[in-house]
């Protein structure tokens, strides 16, 4: 994935939206990010053609109709907002998230049988 630049907390309600919906119009995106905030239409069409711009979100016109949808997977950019956080804010460190979740009973027992196969899972990838 090429470089992209990081997203604002409004620009990430957006691609949520992006994301949850697939291919769909502005005014899609607008319906549903009504549900949380009070923007205008014209505000959430502004920033779905930022995003194009950024590269997260593709354009298409189908005539007259903008068909907008995700560019880049949910799953790498969180993967990379996450990267990005632990590295700066953490100094390489994911002990203390878990830690914080785990502390503030977070973590469901789902949740935490995932990370132990995630662990058993990196223990025998590297040998360990």
């Amino acid at each position: 994935m090429h470089e992209v630049p990081e997203l604002s907390r409004a620009e990430w309600l957006i691609m949520k939206c992006c994301w949850k919906k697939g291919k769909c119009t502005a005014r899609d995106v607008y319906e549903e990010v009504l549900k949380q905030k009070a923007w205008r239409y014209q505000t959430v069409k502004t920033m779905l053609d930022r995003l194009v711009q950024k590269g997260y979100v593709k354009m298409s016109k189908i005539g007259p109709i903008c068909l907008f949808e995700p560019g880049v997977s949910q799953t790498r950019v969180m993967g990379k907002a996450l990267d990005t956080f632990v590295g700066t804010v953490l100094d390489g460190a994911f002990t203390p998230i878990f830690a914080h979740l785990a502390k503030g009973k977070k973590l469901s027992q789902e949740d935490i049988e995932s990370l132990r196969k995630l662990v058993e899972q990196h223990e025998e990838d590297s040998g360990q």
